[in-house]
């Protein structure tokens, strides 16, 4: 009852608001306006980061690009790149956001700001395949279902990973029915991209890793228990596991899910690199070494590298009866451990091609989308839509 109640409160406050910001309506929409935010206003990154950049790059000096920041002090740096920095309780972003003809997300958009009929909304989600659950439409009360139903209906397009993320996240849990463009994610460009050692070496070198390290990456998924880290696994036994399985000498990278952005992880994670922080975080993946999560969509985009991907789970039992799966666990092709002896075992017992077949295999089964060419194919619809693009292609 609780949670229903702060729902309808924040339906109403939406309405209140979009009541207000009516007049807004009357200025003009400019076709070559658009508008981008990620992760609710606090980075510069994933999809719509990679979209934007290829944007820029297609059409130079013909498009207006702005990004939408709760902390726009953090991100002056982007106006050097013609990038129109706008923090978001300034009346600057309500003007913009207003007449931006194209809008694009990576979760949801504000449902406080009216929508305009000759607005463009492009969504991108923030995870690929279809692990854990994110709510089911079907299943949802019905104040659940309008603020469901005001977020999403606001979606003109939206991109996916695979036909698995298509079925069973877009149209059964969020009941969206409108049109997918199944061409992959653009941030995962990058990861199935041509190998380029002098862009890892300078990548490693701003995560802080000197000459030889490999970097295993810890990266939980959220919890609404923020208090993860004593679900962390033993960084010096992990460490040593994997220096007795892969050799060399490796180090651990934390980093915490976006929720946990502004928190400090220094003292729940000694022993660990903190990447929490770092602004991008297909940068890390393509420049460590393995990865170790839990129940993170962070375990597609690994997945698609090759590299080796071990889960930690040892609240498996808990967080399946509070959340749930589309797909059994067991079945995907990541060694699982629910306790610390037997991720120890995984990492020594790992066997390259085994595991290499499995990935293959399942992202078989999951109808994997991935091109290679996603922020492309997302770039040139806008294009599309802001009348850059005379043709509407067909990308399906």
């Amino acid at each position: 009852m609780k949670r229903e109640f702060h729902i309808v409160q924040r339906l109403l406050t939406s309405a209140c608001l979009r009541l207000l910001l009516q007049p807004f309506r009357l200025l003009p929409v400019k076709k070559n306006r658009v508008l981008f935010t990620s992760y609710l206003d606090k980075q510069y990154s994933c999809n719509p980061k990679y979209i934007s950049e290829k944007l820029m790059k297609m059409y130079p000096g013909r498009i207006e690009v702005g990004w939408a920041f709760r902390h726009p002090e953090e991100f002056s740096y982007l106006s050097e790149k013609g990038i129109r920095v706008l923090g978001t309780k300034t009346l600057k972003f309500i003007v913009f956001a207003m007449t931006a003809r194209v809008i694009c997300t990576n979760t949801y958009y504000k449902p406080s700001l009216p929508r305009r009929k000759k607005q463009f909304f492009l969504y991108t989600w923030h995870g690929g395949g279809a692990y854990k659950r994110v709510g089911d439409a079907q299943d949802m009360s019905l104040a659940e279902r309008l603020s469901l139903r005001m977020r999403e209906g606001r979606a003109d397009l939206y991109l996916s990973s695979s036909r698995a993320f298509t079925r069973l996240t877009l149209r059964q849990s969020f009941g969206y029915r409108g049109e997918v463009m199944e061409k992959g994610m653009p941030r995962n460009d990058l990861l199935l991209s041509e190998p380029d050692a002098e862009k890892t070496a300078l990548i490693r070198r701003r995560i802080g890793l000197k000459d030889g390290e490999r970097l295993c990456l810890y990266a939980p998924t959220y919890r609404k228990d923020t208090r993860v880290h004593k679900l962390n696994p033993d960084y010096e036994k992990t460490l040593s596991a994997l220096e007795q399985r892969f050799s060399g000498t490796w180090v651990m990278g934390y980093r915490g899910h976006h929720v946990t952005q502004y928190k400090d992880h220094t003292d729940v994670n000694r022993g660990a690199l903190d990447l929490t922080q770092y602004p991008d975080m297909q940068e890390i993946l393509y420049a460590a070494d393995a990865l170790i999560t839990d129940y993170s969509s962070s375990i597609w985009d690994m997945g698609l590298t090759g590299k080796p991907v071990f889960l930690y789970a040892p609240d498996l039992n808990s967080y399946r009866s509070e959340r749930d799966f589309y797909t059994d666990i067991h079945t995907w092709p990541f060694p699982l451990a629910e306790n610390m002896e037997q991720l120890e075992e995984n990492i020594r017992s790992f066997h390259e091609d085994r595991y290499a077949d499995a990935v293959r295999k399942h992202f078989r089964e999951l109808g994997s989308c991935e091109s290679g060419k996603a922020s492309f194919f997302a770039a040139r619809r806008i294009g599309y839509e802001t009348g850059l693009e005379k043709k509407k292609y067909d990308d399906q």
